[in-house]
């Protein structure tokens, strides 16, 4: 190993050690005076908690995983009408930019079902089902799944989107950002970690897509979900586990258009 990478890998560390300091004095901090912060305030703890600056200044993150995805839910998309609730055993990919573009990479663990992808351009949703194109003609499904990626939080948090906090449930602080009067995605953050534990996106005021996070791990000085549960109109749509994130390669432009020379 070269010197320089050495040294690299040492800095690394070292700012991480120094971030993870920081972030114990500061969560130490703001539990007492907690009842008292504003939504904005405690997503700006959240971040702290997540990895401060490093998260701040992603640009965009693939995050590979697994599990099993309710074909029913998926078809509720626009890809295809199938009857029942079977769930399918997949390898995904997903795809974030800081833009709130988004796009899952879905390939079967067993005999190939042929190309199949979910897409949000930051205009339109749709994408392919085995090896069928489709369009979603109502997108608000799509435009609040990509809603939920990791920008949002940076949106909110320097003033970009307004910010209320709601009512505590349970051992959860939960805040509320608005994107318009009818697109709105709340947050329900632990009072002992300060992490995120759930993320729904509201549409004219009724539950869209609901996301569960847990099993927290370091990834570098980033503290990310390992468990995801997503369900839509309150139907499980998937049950992942992630098995790694990239967040230092780019993502091309190319993931994030309705074509399916992007795969």
């Amino acid at each position: 190993m070269s010197n320089r990478v050495m040294r690299t890998r040492l800095f690394n560390v070292a700012a991480c050690l120094a971030a993870a300091v920081l972030t114990t004095v500061s969560l130490t901090t703001m539990k007492a005076g907690a009842e008292d912060l504003t939504g904005r305030e405690l997503l700006a703890v959240t971040r702290v908690a997540s990895g401060g600056p490093e998260y701040s200044g992603i640009q965009n993150v693939t995050i590979k995983s697994s599990g099993f995805v309710n074909m029913a839910s998926f078809a509720a998309t626009g890809a295809a009408a199938i009857a029942g609730a079977v769930e399918v055993k997949l390898n995904i990919t997903d795809y974030q930019d800081r833009g709130l573009k988004r796009r899952l990479d879905i390939t079967p663990k067993g005999p190939l079902m042929g190309p199949s992808y979910l897409v949000y351009t930051g205009t339109e949703g749709g994408g392919m089902f085995a090896g069928n194109e489709f369009r979603v003609s109502e997108v608000a499904a799509s435009r609040q799944w990509a809603m939920m990626g990791f920008n949002t939080l940076n949106k909110a948090i320097e003033g970009q989107l307004a910010t209320a906090r709601q009512k505590d449930e349970g051992n959860n602080y939960v805040v509320e950002v608005k994107f318009t009067s009818a697109d709105t995605v709340r947050y329900w953050i632990d009072k002992n970690t300060f992490l995120i534990n759930r993320v729904v996106t509201r549409y004219n005021s009724k539950n869209l897509v609901e996301e569960d996070r847990s099993d927290y791990r370091k990834v570098g000085c980033l503290m990310l979900p390992f468990h995801v549960v997503t369900r839509l109109n309150g139907q499980r749509l998937a049950d992942l586990t992630v098995d790694s994130y990239d967040l230092q390669n780019n993502v091309p432009a190319a993931k994030f258009t309705m074509t399916a020379t992007a795969q």
